[in-house]
């Protein structure tokens, strides 16, 4: 039988976002559902070292190790395979973002990964892994599925279509048992969530975003959803929801049906839930409606503070609404975490002062303050590469494409030092402005490790797998 690793390497600051890697699960629960034997690592989820991780792998001796990576992680994601490969000598296969966007460019400047999956990957590492038993047959007709064949040249086969609502619906739940010991209902615990995506996708076009899902919202039924919720609270004693997809709530069938199937299933009095909406798909009916759902939580993607940068990014909302969705969430009772860029295209020190200064007057629970990353598969990454909108591209070491400590991009107004300057102004501004010193000292203290780095950018050498 084929033994398979699944593995996320360590994080730079691996205490900032704590959770499963959802991709991971479903790969994991496709593997174990088409009979083959599967273990997922996370590095990240774990607290390990990389070298820990490396050992740890090796003792499980699989017939093939997966990794997903996302931009700033290919680099290490390749070294801890170097690792695993010298001394288990097996092939090595990479998914993620970053391989999505440069697939062929990936394995060109990785050669320790044989495979590289780009899209969903679900379909295709199944049919790898049915391939692999076959001694690679029929590798060249596996869609969305990039190779290097017996003359070490690599091949790109054809993309494979998103999955169709029915396929999300009839794929197995994620295998969340590789994370938590069911018979400890680890996730009745309070503050512990269980990460679930309704649906996948996202019709809008910010310029800064990838969209590795596709731009096309394809969602999960409401019955399907629920039962995998019943589902976490049988085996998990899951009290708590993440939905990680880019919009959960808004005003579309799925999300009404949706909210009035938990409050008439008595659901809603046993669980709480966050998610992210956007500004404009805000109204007071939506969320008198998530909060009696149980809805605790919104993330919002404000961006910026400049009602010409919001345009110019693609985002399509304005000023105004965002100022007017605020106050129609926190009037109805639900906390917000807002999410802003600093670096967008032409971006000036007077557009990051009103960025920095509607943040401080919106005065949401929670914010998460980037600075702009180029990341490949982005309008972002083709302006960078073209000098255009200002930009300057500072790197093409992968590792630095991160936007909390990364150094990949500036502007000629904006220097990159400038840059990191408003992103801790901001954050400060934030707290101190609204007099909320035990908030900040709080995010001080639980965040410690990821503060640290924020504030002194440390980082490794490229190629360096040891721990940071």
């Amino acid at each position: 039988m084929t033994k398979v690793a699944l593995i996320k390497s360590p994080s730079t600051y691996a205490d900032w976002y704590k959770q499963p890697m959802l991709g991971l699960t479903y790969l994991a629960a496709i593997a174990e559902s088409s009979g083959y034997e599967c273990k997922v690592f996370d590095a990240y989820f774990n607290s390990w070292t990389s070298q820990q991780l490396v050992d740890n792998v090796c003792d499980y001796k699989p017939d093939l190790a997966g990794f997903t990576a996302m931009t700033h992680e290919i680099s290490r994601s390749a070294a801890i395979a170097e690792e695993i490969k010298k001394r288990l000598h097996i092939p090595m296969l990479v998914g993620g973002c970053h391989v999505s966007a440069l697939p062929e460019k990936t394995l060109e400047e990785f050669p320790v990964f044989d495979y590289g999956i780009y899209g969903e990957g679900e379909k295709t590492i199944q049919e790898l892994l049915s391939s692999l038993e076959k001694g690679n047959s029929g590798l060249s007709l596996i869609k969305g599925l990039a190779f290097r064949d017996s003359d070490g040249r690599i091949r790109l086969n054809e993309p494979r279509p998103l999955l169709s609502t029915e396929e999300l619906n009839n794929l197995p739940f994620p295998a969340l048992h590789q994370y938590y010991n069911e018979a400890e209902r680890p996730l009745a615990k309070p503050n512990a969530n269980y990460v679930i995506m309704a649906s996948r996708g996202c019709p809008f076009g910010c310029i800064f975003c990838m969209r590795v899902l596709g731009d096309k919202v394809r969602q999960r039924s409401v019955e399907n959803v629920f039962r995998e919720m019943e589902l976490a609270r049988e085996k998990f004693g899951a009290r708590s929801f993440d939905f990680l997809d880019e919009i959960i709530l808004s005003r579309s069938d799925f999300s009404l049906r949706f909210l009035q199937k938990m409050i008439d299933s008595g659901l809603a009095q046993k669980i709480k839930w966050r998610g992210s909406t956007r500004v404009d798909l805000v109204d007071p009916e939506t969320i008198n409606l998530a909060k009696r759902s149980g809805c605790y939580r919104l993330g919002l993607g404000v961006e910026s503070g400049d009602d010409a940068i919001l345009k110019s990014i693609g985002k399509r909302i304005t000023v105004a609404q965002i100022k007017n969705a605020v106050k129609i969430i926190h009037d109805g009772g639900i906390a917000i975490c807002a999410y802003f860029i600093l670096g967008h295209p032409n971006e000036t020190q007077e557009t990051i002062r009103k960025t920095v200064d509607l943040a401080a007057r919106l005065n949401t629970e929670l914010i998460a303050v980037g600075i702009m990353v180029p990341y490949p598969g982005t309008k972002i990454f083709e302006m960078a590469q073209k000098n255009e909108g200002g930009y300057r591209l500072l790197s093409s070491d992968w590792q630095e494409f991160d936007k909390y400590g990364g150094k990949s991009l500036e502007l000629k107004a904006l220097p990159y030092e400038q840059l990191v300057k408003w992103q801790k102004k901001a954050y400060l501004y934030f707290y101190i402005k609204n007099y909320r010193f035990w908030d900040l000292l709080k995010i001080f203290w639980e965040k410690r490790k990821a503060v640290k780095f924020f504030i002194f950018n440390r980082r490794s050498k490229k190629g360096n797998y040891e721990k940071l």
